[in-house]
Formats: structure tokens, C-alpha cells, sequence
């Protein structure tokens, strides 16, 4: 009995080896369709399932999880370094919660929620040493309010954001502090 067990255990994980190098080979190509990618593998068959890019010098680019042909689940980007750039959750090709922005040195930069596409919630950035900088509140799309800090003499301050500054931002675009 134990021998079946260990054969059937070496089994699967051949098997579980042979998809994961089958997963990182999949040729594809990604259409714009409306406001989101639409990919195929080779065959012209909608992509389902997770698919690893690589940047000429053999680094991760990035690592997306399928289903439909669309980015479905978590996204991960990373530089031509193998830095990790972005962490990013889709639902059917459109952003739908948590999108994690990082500096090259992996301390979050931004830190915002997305419904639908939009942004949506406190998005939250960060300077590179991880200093909270602010915070900006989104109703669909729209920034709605928020603050800035600043560490002026070992002091923290806050400043809130203006409706000048609301007005300006564009819409669904993610608010930054400028550098106090």
C-alpha cells in the first residue's frame, strides 16, 4: 500500500512539474477591446490559465492568472530587473480590489481599491523609506477628499487636500503628495 502511495505521489508531481513548464511556454498575444485585454493562446483559444512573460534577459515581466481570455485574479508586473513593480487583481480583464504599487526597493508606494474598474475607498501612498505620506478617498472614480503629510523638523503634519487639487485630478486617476 505504501508503495502506491509514494508511486502516485511521484506521479503528480511530474504531472504538476509538466503543466507549470507547460504554463510558463504558452505563446499568446493580448488585444485592446474596449477598456480591457482580451488574449489568446496560439490555437486562437481564450487563455485559462496562468501565464508567466519573461523580458529578454529571462526575468519575470509578469505573472497572470486567465479565465475567459481576460486577466482574471492576481496580476503581478515586475521591471526588466526582476523587480517587483505592481500586485494587482482583476476581474474578467477589468481592476476589481486591491492594487499594490511598489519602488524599486519593495516598500509600497500606492496602495489603492478598485470596484469595477474604478477606484473606489482610501488609497493610501507611501514614501520609499514607508512613511505614510497620505491618503485619498474615491467615490467611482472621483477623488472626493483626503491629506497629505509632511515630517518637517521631525514633526508630522498634516495638510488636507484642496478642492482646487480635487478638481484638477482627473478622473480614476490615483492623487499623489508632492514631495515636502
Amino acid at each position: 500500500m505504501l508503495k502506491i502511495i509514494i508511486l502516485f505521489f511521484f506521479s503528480l508531481l511530474a504531472l504538476v512539474r509538466q503543466t507549470v513548464a507547460t504554463e510558463r511556454q504558452i505563446p499568446h498575444t493580448c488585444q485592446p477591446q474596449e477598456d480591457r485585454f482580451y488574449c489568446v493562446d496560439s490555437n486562437n483559444q481564450p487563455l485559462n490559465s496562468k501565464v508567466y512573460d519573461t523580458w529578454e534577459n529571462g526575468q519575470y515581466k509578469s505573472i497572470i492568472n486567465y479565465k475567459k481570455g481576460y486577466a482574471d485574479g492576481l496580476a503581478t508586473y515586475f521591471n526588466e530587473d526582476g523587480k517587483l513593480m505592481e500586485r494587482v487583481y482583476y476581474k474578467l480583464g477589468i481592476k476589481n480590489g486591491m492594487d499594490k504599487i511598489y519602488y524599486d526597493n519593495r516598500t509600497i508606494k500606492i496602495w489603492a481599491q478598485y470596484n469595477n474598474g474604478l477606484l473606489d475607498g482610501w488609497q493610501n501612498f507611501y514614501t520609499p523609506e514607508g512613511k505614510q505620506q497620505g491618503k485619498a478617498y474615491y467615490k467611482q472614480g472621483q477623488l472626493t477628499g483626503g491629506y497629505c503629510l509632511s515630517y518637517l523638523y521631525n514633526r508630522r503634519q498634516k495638510v488636507d487636500i484642496t478642492r482646487e487639487q480635487i478638481e484638477k485630478n482627473q478622473p480614476n486617476q490615483l492623487f499623489q503628495c508632492e514631495e515636502q
